[in-house]
């Protein structure tokens, strides 16, 4: 019923922005464009369908991530099919990786790989201070 069913026509619309660029790849360069809302509503039709499917609609505390993960892979794949200016590749790298590091903030695995990350960083410079053999003498009293 339309209780399961509702998230594939979001995902038939993106599919519909991506469509054209398959029937015609000939025209790829006038095309393009349509690239990023395709993926950007496919990416949230992707989204709403496994939250409707498992029921943990909880999830979108840090999947709304997936938003400027999706701009920048729209980006990215429109620098790919259009001409292939360096402001495209930049901008998607940009949105995609601050889409991709709020994840991991937001998503909790950073409440893992902080504390580790802090005690490699202690360890590392602790080491590297030992390592350096020359002692300074005290300053005088």
């Amino acid at each position: 019923g339309w209780r399961a069913a509702w998230p594939f026509f979001i995902l038939w619309a993106g599919a519909a922005f991506l469509l054209p660029l398959v029937v015609w790849w000939e025209r790829r360069a006038t095309l393009a464009g349509l690239v990023i809302p395709g993926t950007i509503i496919t990416a949230n039709g992707l989204v709403l369908l496994f939250q409707n499917v498992t029921g943990l609609w909880g999830t979108w505390a840090f999947l709304w991530t997936v938003e400027p993960m999706a701009v920048g892979l729209g980006l990215f794949l429109f620098y790919l099919i259009a001409e292939r200016r360096s402001g495209v590749l930049l901008a998607a790298s940009i949105v995609g990786g601050v889409g991709l590091l709020m994840f991991l903030i937001f998503s909790g695995v950073f409440t893992f790989l902080g504390p580790l990350l802090l005690i490699v960083v202690g360890v590392v410079l602790a080491a590297a201070g030992l390592g350096r053999g020359g002692r300074r003498a005290s300053p005088p009293l």
